[in-house]
């Protein structure tokens, strides 16, 4: 039997950037965690991430126009927004490391309820 998937639109507050991603399992899932990081750029950033491949990800406008930032070893490249801010997503900068793996925003998507998720905490910090 095949996983269950959900495709979520997402977008930026402002609009500029606007995309959907299917996820597998949907967030309602109990078998989907979303990670909480406590490293400095999640907890700054209020990252709540699903994993997922960049396939599942389909931008309706602005992928070329967000901002990459890294810091400290840039062993993650993250993007955002160029006129809001917001964060949208995170990616390895070492394709061997997780291949095509994205960490998406939940906060982008549209009409989640976010205290309905099963969060699954990660020591970023310690990293």
């Amino acid at each position: 039997m095949a996983t269950p998937s959900k495709t979520y639109p997402a977008s930026c507050h402002c609009g500029a950037v606007s995309f959907t991603v299917t996820v597998s399992p949907p967030l309602d899932d109990p078998a989907q965690a979303v990670v909480h990081c406590n490293c400095s750029i999640c907890t700054r950033n209020g990252y709540l991430f699903v994993f997922c491949p960049g396939s599942s990800i389909r931008f309706d406008k602005g992928e070329g126009d967000m901002t990459e930032y890294t810091f400290g070893p840039k062993r993650l490249a993250h993007y955002f927004c160029p006129t809001c801010g917001t964060s949208c997503f995170a990616q390895s900068t070492d394709p061997s490391a997780f291949g095509d793996v994205r960490g998406v925003n939940v906060r982008t998507f549209h009409d989640v309820d976010l205290n309905a998720l099963k969060l699954k905490e990660m020591d970023g910090k310690s990293m």
